[in-house]
C-alpha cells in the first residue's frame, strides 16, 4: 500500500512541506534495517508471510515516513512496514470485530489498522504513549485539522513575538514565565529542567505550553493533540542527546527555532491525518477505522472494558526484558509537560532498571517478567474469540546476566489456550562487546510468532 495522495476535497492550507528538510529524524525501530540470517517454519500458508514482515523493515523506504508515523519519535517501536504486513495476516477473515494491541506504544499498529478501515483498541501503561497514539489516530475532520494548524501557527507566532519583546525590554533569565502543572512542585520541576534547555529555548517552550493550557479551557481534545506536537520537538531543542541517550550535550538552537519547529510538526500531523483518511477511502472505508486507546495495564484487560471473546486479532510487540527503560527515556517530557507517571514507573514490565541490583534481585526481576508475560497471554486468550490470530514480535535480550531466548518464554507463557501456527526469526547484530561476550557463538534474534486461539 503506497502512501495515498489527498483528493481535491481534502486539501490542507498551502505552505512548505514539513516532511522535507529540517525536522526529518532517524527513528529507532524494533525491527532493524540491517539484514540478517533468517529462518521460518510452521504452516506454509503463514510462515513465509511472517518472514516477509520481518524483511519489510530493511526493504522499506516509504512506509515509515507515511501517514502519521513520523510525527513523534518513540524508541524501539515496531517498524510500520512490519505492522502493515502483520495486519494483513491477522486481519484476513477476522470480520468487523476490533484488533487489539496490548502494548501499543505510540500507536504504530493502530495507525496501520485505521488506514485500512479496521477498528482497533490500544492499551499502554505509559500516559505519554497513550497521548501520542490518540493524536496519531485523531478522527478530526478536515476543518479540525485546519484548526490544529492555525492554532499551532498562532501560538508559534506569539512565542516568537514574546521572545523579541523580552530581548528589547531587557528581561532576564530569572523572569521567564514558568508553568506550574497541577501536582508538580514548581521549584522541583524547575531544578530538574533548567540545565536541559538554553534560556531562550526554555522561554519559548514555556510560552507554547502556557498557550496550550489556555486552549484546553475551551477545547481539551485539541489541547491534548497540541501537547503531543510540543512533546515531539522537546528533545530536538533540548541538550539531551536523544530519546535513548540521556547524555548532556551542547546544542546551538536559534531564537525562534523551537516555535517554528512546533508549527512545522503540527503541519506534519495534519498532513498525516489527511493521508490516513485518504488511505481508508482507498480501501473502501468511508473514514479511518475507529481507534480507542486505553491508559492501563495489559495484565488487566477486562478491567479496561475489553470484553471476553470480543477481539478479532492481536498485533503487538511485548517488552524485550531488560532492554528498554521507557520511564527514564520520557522523564524529561513527563516533567516539562506535567504528565503524571508514577503508575507507569512502578508497573512497567521488565525494564532495564529492574536488573540493576544483585544476583538475587535480578533473578527475581526475570521471574516477575515471566509471570507478567503469562498473565498477559491469559488475558489475551480470554479477550480473543476462538480461531482468532495473534502476531507477536519480540526480541532476544540479556537479563540476569545471561541471554534470554524470547521465543521460548513467549511459547511457555502461551499455555494451552493457543496453538503455534507459524514463526519466523531474523538474526540481529550484537551491539557491543558485552553482548558479543554473552552470546558467544549463539545468534541474537528477533522473532515474530503467530498464535491461533483454540
Amino acid at each position: 500500500r503506497s502512501p495515498p495522495r489527498r483528493g481535491p476535497g481534502d486539501r490542507e492550507p498551502a505552505g512548505p512541506d514539513p516532511r522535507r528538510g529540517a525536522g526529518k529524524e532517524r527513528r529507532a525501530l524494533t525491527t532493524a534495517r540491517a539484514q540478517g540470517r533468517m529462518q521460518y517454519g510452521g504452516s506454509p500458508a503463514f510462515a513465509g508471510a511472517l518472514a516477509d514482515a520481518l524483511r519489510a523493515a530493511a526493504q522499506d523506504d516509504e512506509v515509515a515516513e507515511s501517514l502519521t508515523h513520523p510525527v513523534h519519535t518513540y524508541a524501539a517501536r515496531m517498524h510500520p512496514a512490519t505492522a502493515r504486513h502483520l495486519i494483513e495476516i491477522v486481519g484476513e477473515g477476522a470480520g468487523t470485530s476490533p484488533l487489539l494491541d496490548p502494548f501499543c506504544g505510540s500507536g504504530t499498529t493502530l495507525v496501520e489498522a485505521s488506514a485500512v478501515g479496521r477498528a482497533a483498541i490500544g492499551v499502554d501503561l505509559n500516559p505519554l504513549a497513550v497521548m501520542i497514539a490518540r493524536a496519531k489516530t485523531w478522527s478530526g475532520r478536515a476543518e479540525r485539522r485546519r484548526v490544529l494548524r492555525d492554532t499551532a501557527h498562532h501560538i508559534a507566532g506569539e512565542a516568537i513575538a514574546a521572545g523579541k519583546l523580552a530581548r528589547r525590554s531587557g528581561v532576564g533569565v530569572e523572569d521567564i514565565r514558568l508553568r506550574a502543572p497541577k501536582g508538580f512542585d514548581p521549584n522541583a520541576r524547575n531544578r530538574r529542567l533548567q540545565h536541559w534547555f538554553s534560556p531562550h529555548v526554555r522561554r519559548e517552550l514555556e510560552h507554547i505550553a502556557a498557550a496550550i493550557d489556555e486552549v484546553r479551557q475551551a477545547d481539551a481534545e485539541l489541547a491534548d493533540v497540541l501537547f503531543v506536537v510540543l512533546s515531539a520537538i522537546l528533545y530536538k531543542v533540548s541538550k539531551r542527546t536523544s530519546d535513548t541517550d540521556p547524555t548532556l550535550v551542547q546544542k546551538t538552537v536559534a531564537r525562534g527555532a523551537a516555535a517554528r519547529l512546533f508549527a512545522q510538526r503540527a503541519d506534519l500531523l495534519a498532513i498525516g491525518l489527511a493521508d490516513l483518511a485518504a488511505a481508508a477511502r482507498s480501501h473502501g472505508a468511508a473514514r479511518p477505522g475507529a481507534v480507542t486507546v486505553h491508559e492501563g495495564d495489559a495484565r488487566a484487560l477486562r478491567g479496561l472494558g475489553v470484553a471476553p471473546g470480543s477481539i478479532a486479532g492481536v498485533i503487538s510487540s511485548p517488552p524485550y526484558v531488560g532492554t528498554y527503560d521507557y520511564a527514564e527515556q520520557h522523564r524529561l517530557r513527563f516533567d516539562f509537560l506535567g504528565v503524571h507517571h508514577r503508575a507507569f514507573e512502578s508497573g512497567e514490565m521488565g525494564p532495564r532498571r529492574a536488573f540493576d541490583g544483585g544476583e538475587v534481585s535480578q533473578e527475581n526481576a526475570l521471574k516477575a517478567w515471566q509471570r507478567d508475560l503469562t498473565t498477559v497471554m491469559a488475558g489475551l486468550a480470554e479477550a480473543m474469540r476462538p480461531g482468532a490470530r495473534a502476531a507477536l514480535v519480540i526480541g532476544d535480550s540479556i537479563a540476569a546476566n545471561r541471554p534470554i531466548a524470547a521465543d521460548n518464554d513467549l511459547r511457555a507463557s502461551a499455555g494451552a489456550s493457543f496453538d503455534i501456527t507459524a514463526w519466523a526469526w531474523q538474526e540481529r547484530p550484537k551491539l557491543n562487546a558485552f553482548e558479543r561476550r554473552m552470546y558467544g557463538n549463539d545468534a541474537k534474534r528477533e522473532h515474530v510468532i503467530l498464535l491461533t486461539r483454540r
